[in-house]
């Protein structure tokens, strides 16, 4: 397994870099500046953990998930899943976003004591994200709501595993549950293994940090209260009221590295969360594994969440919108690998094969 030069070319000089935060706190050499990742100084480590857990280095992803997620019914799509749901509170979370269903599902995880941790992104500006271990009920108002600003949550693996614990919950995007799925699967044989719940939050992309300085520019002296993205326009909330910016100019901050994930339902979840996006006020709830059901069904029994069949049309449209950024995607993988960059996947895969023929045979 190489080590932290080879991150530094394949990776972060190719702005591949998904800001998961897995890399970040196990060794003084990579720190972050904000949004940028750095390697401060050159490595000689052979066998870096920082490498192993990349979810822009190589893997056999189609293995990682049969190890993962066994049970579920593989899709090209979404990914494997069981069932998927339309999903809400019933009684809301100050704060909340869409249904509330995360915020609810992490209540469940600590009042039963599922684990001993749970890791949550909050911010203490609407804007920047904090990420945290927590155990107590009481903080999950504090990461209620979307971050849209990638945040390097998984640096604070390395604090709960210095802490001893040995079974955790992580809400994270795609890219983060990646890095905890390898986190596991390249763990050396003489390390103790940590058991892990992922809930995973649907994710098209993340957006640089420099978007915080295009806000002051365009609100001057307003304080953010929070930000989300209803299907016409990007909505900014403030103080003074609402702020509806163009997607396509938000976009103009997106983070390069994500124009190379291929998972926009965080396939390698226990179970994965997003909006429901033809009706305000609920949630698209994908159930993948068994612990992933058990949550579920352990929050509607406490009288917390809502569950309804998913329709048909919505299901054919989560799909398709899915498949869309696999291809989308994949062409830049394509491409960055025509101009010598090194692909994190294998592009002569059965599995991504199909994903392009699926894609051309929904064009066609």
């Amino acid at each position: 397994m190489p080590g932290g030069m080879q991150l530094k070319y394949e990776v972060l000089a190719n702005s591949t870099c998904a800001l998961c935060g897995a890399c970040l706190d196990w060794c003084p050499y990579i720190a972050n500046i904000e949004d940028h990742l750095v390697l401060r100084f050159d490595c000689n480590v052979e066998h870096g953990r920082c490498y192993s857990v990349c979810p822009r280095t190589f893997a056999d992803w189609q293995a990682i998930s049969e190890k993962y997620l066994p049970d579920a019914p593989q899709n090209v799509e979404i990914g494997p899943y069981f069932d998927v749901y339309k999903v809400k509170a019933a009684q809301s979370i100050n704060g909340q976003q869409d249904g509330g269903t995360v915020s609810h599902l992490v209540k469940t995880i600590m009042e039963n004591e599922l684990v001993q941790t749970v890791l949550l992104t909050g911010s203490n500006d609407n804007i920047t994200p904090l990420p945290f271990l927590t155990a107590e009920a009481a903080d999950i108002e504090k990461a209620a709501g979307s971050r849209f600003l990638a945040s390097p949550s998984l640096r604070k693996v390395i604090e709960a595993q210095e802490n001893k614990v040995e079974k955790m919950a992580v809400v994270g995007r795609p890219c983060q549950i990646q890095a905890m799925r390898k986190l596991d699967y390249n763990r050396r044989p003489d390390k103790p293994p940590m058991e892990v719940l992922t809930i995973g939050i649907f994710c098209m992309w993340s957006l640089g940090w420099e978007f915080k300085d295009y806000l002051e520019s365009k609100f001057p002296g307003e304080k953010v209260l929070g930000m989300e993205i209803p299907q016409d326009g990007f909505i900014v909330k403030t103080d003074k009221g609402e702020h509806v910016l163009p997607l396509e100019e938000v976009k103009k901050f997106n983070k390069p590295g994500c124009g190379y994930c291929l998972d926009m339902t965080a396939e390698l979840a226990d179970i994965s969360v997003g909006a429901f996006e033809a009706e305000k006020g609920w949630n698209t709830v994908i159930l993948r594994s068994l612990k992933g059901r058990e949550l579920l069904e352990q929050a509607q029994e406490k009288g917390y969440l809502i569950c309804e069949p998913f329709p048909e049309d919505e299901l054919v449209r989560l799909k398709g919108a899915s498949l869309g950024k696999k291809s989308r995607n994949l062409d830049n993988i394509q491409a960055a690998f025509d101009r010598g960059v090194k692909p994190f996947i294998d592009l002569e895969s059965d599995m991504y094969k199909q994903i392009r023929e699926v894609a051309e045979g929904m064009v066609k």
